[in-house]
């Protein structure tokens, strides 16, 4: 049991040392690469209600468009665009990311902008 004890402490260690070398490197990680991390978290979580379809306007080019919708309770929603544009809430982000590059992420629960290259 006291094996076990030292081990979890270690990991505890590493964890920390991740979460910093994490921050650091979200300062030089491009915007798109960040918004589609927190994309492939929203992916990677099971499916509870599928797709809607509807016509709204697109944030990245202010044309309107049909639009998918995927919500999963808890987590968020993913708007998917004709286009390919992504515009999604993703507990506590909020994600854009445009097929020709340009994306913005942003913490609502902190209120802060993470990056944006619109």
């Amino acid at each position: 049991m006291l094996k076990l004890g030292r081990k979890m402490a270690g990991f505890g260690g590493f964890c920390s040392v991740f979460a910093l070398n994490l921050t650091l490197a979200v300062a030089q990680t491009p915007c798109p690469a960040i918004a589609d991390y927190h994309l492939k978290i929203f992916d990677n979580e099971r499916m509870e209600v599928e797709d809607t379809s509807e016509v709204m306007e697109n944030p990245c080019t202010g044309v309107s468009e049909v639009v998918s919708i995927d919500f999963k309770p808890g987590l968020g929603f993913v708007q998917s665009f004709t286009s390919g544009d992504i515009y999604a809430e993703v507990d506590p982000f909020v994600l854009l990311q445009c097929v020709d590059g340009r994306a913005m992420v942003r913490n609502a629960e902190e209120k802060k902008l993470i990056c944006d290259t619109r």
